[in-house]
């Protein structure tokens, strides 16, 4: 696994919080990524197409990843939200920090 994809799509977490309401949560910020910077995203789920859940992953990554970037956003619980296959899933909640 190459963590370069991962590294590209994390330098682009500032636009995309900006582009965020101010809560927000993990599903919905996946659905942002992904659709701005398709690429990106495509390329990280490529990493893992040899997994039985390659969104699962990815998803989880970039989860962690959220949690670098304290300065911008802040865990605030979870809720159930609808996953990319439009599945009700728990979800981590994020609010912009201001």
């Amino acid at each position: 696994m190459s963590a370069s994809v991962f590294n590209s799509l994390e330098a682009v977490f500032p636009q995309i919080i900006a582009l965020m309401p101010d809560e927000f949560d993990s599903h919905d910020f996946f659905l942002k990524l992904a659709h701005e910077y398709q690429n990106l995203y495509v390329r990280a789920l490529i990493e893992y197409a040899d997994n039985d859940q390659p969104f699962k992953i990815v998803h989880g990554q970039l989860a962690q990843r959220l949690l670098n970037f304290p300065k911008l956003v802040a865990k605030a619980g979870t809720r159930n939200s609808e996953d990319i296959f439009r599945q009700i899933e728990s979800a981590t909640v994020w609010k912009k920090v201001k």
